[in-house]
């Protein structure tokens, strides 16, 4: 199963998701989100869950979702789904 790592660069409001397969290729995945709410877009979700399944994606997403609001201190954000 591919595993994923996300980085938050909270000055400049950047999320990055690094994708591992289980061959070893990677892919970055970089976008931004709003310092106000939060809300971001990343138009990857459809392929990603087609190769690696919605559960998978969903936990990659909770991961951003953590991150962007430990970022805004906490704030609740509207979930751009």
């Amino acid at each position: 199963m591919a595993s994923f790592r996300c980085e938050l660069d909270a000055e400049k409001h950047i999320v990055l998701v690094m994708v591992t397969e289980d061959d070893g290729s990677e892919h970055d995945y970089q976008f931004d989100f709003d310092p106000r709410s939060g809300r971001y877009e990343f138009s990857e979700r459809d392929l990603l869950e087609r190769d690696f399944g919605d559960e998978w994606v969903d936990q990659m997403e909770n991961e951003v979702r953590r991150l962007i609001g430990k970022a805004l201190d906490g704030k609740k954000f509207d979930d751009p789904w």
